[in-house]
């Protein structure tokens, strides 16, 4: 959707040389801000069928790149939003309050920067609880910091040669790959304890 209204991507390549420094001790809401982590994250939840929380905190995430006076699109991406994961029945239903649901769907400003942030706070603790941990020991946080060391030496032969070497080129791989498709992995560790699993549409 964020592509669709023309948000900027976060430096998908920009961002390419960058490698990551994931602490498991840092706050989980400071560590999906990075996108790397934030898309294994999300394949990690996904392949629990719990993967509705983080795909709304990444749309959540995208619509907050929207500038503020650009209402006409900030209403557009709130639209699809709540249509998506707020409406009692949505594809992907969130596990929030019945009280944060409400004011989410009565409010009169739908282009208010403030709107999903207690959604946000809520499912944060459900992600901590539910998927953090497992995630640590989980194939795809191995897959995370080998493609982090496939970058930062994929930096170094650039530096090096001067070439505008990129890693995507001969090591596509599915956190990279912008055409991705999200698999259901098994066993990859995790324990399916989600109280909102059931929410997630196969």
């Amino acid at each position: 959707m964020g592509q669709a209204l023309g948000i900027p991507d976060s430096g998908l390549l920009l961002q390419r040389d960058l490698v990551p420094v994931v602490d498991p001790n840092e706050p989980l809401d400071k560590l999906l801000l990075n996108k790397k982590f934030r898309q294994s994250f999300m394949a990690f939840a996904d392949s629990c069928l719990a993967g509705e929380s983080v795909h709304f905190y990444d749309e959540v995430h995208e619509r907050c790149k929207i500038p503020i006076d650009d209402t006409v699109r900030r209403i557009y991406m709130t639209r699809h939003i709540i249509e998506k994961y707020i409406v009692a029945g949505a594809t992907m239903e969130v596990n929030i309050s019945h009280r944060t649901r409400e004011e989410i769907l009565s409010t009169t400003n739908l282009a208010d920067s403030d709107l999903f942030n207690k959604a946000i706070n809520e499912l944060l603790q459900l992600m901590k609880t539910n998927l953090a941990k497992d995630y640590w020991s989980s194939t795809f946080f191995i897959k995370f910091k080998e493609e982090a060391s496939m970058r930062s030496n994929g930096h170094d032969l650039e530096q090096m040669a001067g070439w505008n070497f990129s890693p995507r080129l001969s090591s596509v791989h599915g956190a990279d790959d912008p055409f991705h498709q999200e698999h259901l992995v098994k066993g990859s560790g995790c324990t399916n304890h989600d109280s909102d699993a059931t929410n997630q549409e196969l």
